[in-house]
């Protein structure tokens, strides 16, 4: 086996254990993600239902959202609402949001179906 054939090996099986999307690995790797792909095809190492499972066990748990009515108090008025998910993405809800939008992007997440 040649040294590079050695250094993909090893770098498919921490993907496969880390629970990351390819995506994600590759990432931090500094790899492009098809290429990581292509190599765990081609030493046998697809990610088949571990990939299934650990994606599952991934994904951001969603707190339902209540909007306080109009008019109420809030403890610092004019500041933004920021979501933090667990891959670091942000959502930043400015004082001035709309309601609508903002129940179709907690929708586009996977909340409030």
């Amino acid at each position: 086996m040649d040294e590079s054939t050695r250094i993909w090996r090893d770098r498919v099986a921490r993907w496969q254990k880390s629970g990351h999307s390819a995506r994600v690995f590759a990432a931090q790797e500094g790899v492009n993600a098809g290429t990581l792909y292509s190599w765990s095809h081609r030493l046998g190492m697809k990610r088949s239902a571990y990939r299934q499972s650990a994606e599952k066990a991934t994904l951001p748990a969603l707190l339902p959202v209540v909007v306080a009515p109009s008019g109420a108090t809030i403890s610092s008025p004019g500041a933004a609402l920021e979501i933090v998910l667990p891959d670091g993405a942000v959502v930043r809800v400015p004082p001035s949001f709309d309601e609508d939008t903002l129940a179709r992007v907690v929708r586009a997440l996977g909340g409030m179906r």
